[in-house]
């Protein structure tokens, strides 16, 4: 009898720019989902886990020109290295890993005159979005991308918070079906030319709010506050988020449960 286990057996290339990536806490999770499913044949559940594994491959980058050769070089690495599996998943964890320092780079060479056809005058994420547009063509993978939220956008309020794309020529959330047009909800914050890659779903979590401390409080008793109340957000293990789509203007949640066994998504 076939038994679903939910995956599709294809690879998963993930870019850890933050070096971040826990290959140990997937493996964990990875078993324990198996064997769920397989309760009376452990053994089974270890080697499914191993050979999936084996179909994960991760890459840490130390710059974005870094991230768009990589990238540029998949399909050859995929060719040489995987060629008996497809690739399902391309993710990059983070985007904004590199802003300031390339921010700082770009502020230096302000004052250093470069002619337009130079390739050094090119934003070094254009190169990035450029490479995984034409992955995306070329493999039609499923690619998330993680990103910062450093400014708030000025329609935030109350309950509901999103943010402005530091990062030019990052593709954004819109609410046309025409993903070149530039998007109602952040004009004026990115020119409005056609993206390499555009943008199907968006997801801004919420930010973990922190009550404050009383006037009187000691600081010994701040400091075991603060303790308690960590203690209880990690045990919770709840992280939310809300879902935007390009073309529609509804607005979703998706929850993440995280417990030392397995990651619950919920959608509503």
């Amino acid at each position: 009898m076939a038994i679903d286990f939910g995956g599709n057996g294809l690879a998963a290339v993930i870019y850890d720019t933050d070096a971040s990536f826990d290959v140990a806490r997937l493996h964990q999770l990875l078993l324990a989902r198996l064997s769920l499913c397989l309760p009376h044949n452990i053994e089974m559940a270890r080697r499914l886990t191993e050979e999936s594994l084996h179909r994960l491959h991760v890459f840490r980058p130390t710059s974005l020109l870094q991230l768009a050769t990589s990238l540029l070089h998949l399909p050859s690495y995929h060719k040489v290295s995987i060629p008996e599996h497809e690739i399902g998943l391309i993710a990059v964890d983070s985007m904004s890993s590199f802003y300031w320092t390339d921010r700082f780079i770009a502020e230096q060479m302000r004052n250093v005159p470069q002619r337009e056809s130079e390739p050094s005058s090119v934003n070094p994420l254009q190169h990035v979005l450029t490479a995984l547009g034409r992955l995306r063509l070329s493999h039609a993978p499923f690619i998330i991308l993680t990103n910062w939220g450093l400014n708030l956008a000025s329609q935030s309020s109350g309950p509901v918070t999103f943010y402005k794309q530091h990062l030019h020529s990052f593709p954004v959330y819109s609410e046309n079906l025409d993903t070149s047009a530039p998007p109602n909800s952040m004009t004026g914050d990115l020119p409005p030319t056609p993206m390499p890659l555009p943008l199907t779903h968006h997801v801004t979590l919420f930010p973990v709010s922190i009550p404050p401390f009383a006037p009187e409080i000691s600081l010994g008793d701040a400091i075991q506050q603060e303790v308690d109340y960590r203690r209880k957000m990690v045990q919770k293990g709840e992280i939310t988020g809300l879902v935007r789509t390009t073309g529609r203007d509804e607005i979703t949640r998706l929850t993440l449960c995280i417990t030392p066994e397995k990651v619950h998504i919920r959608h509503s």
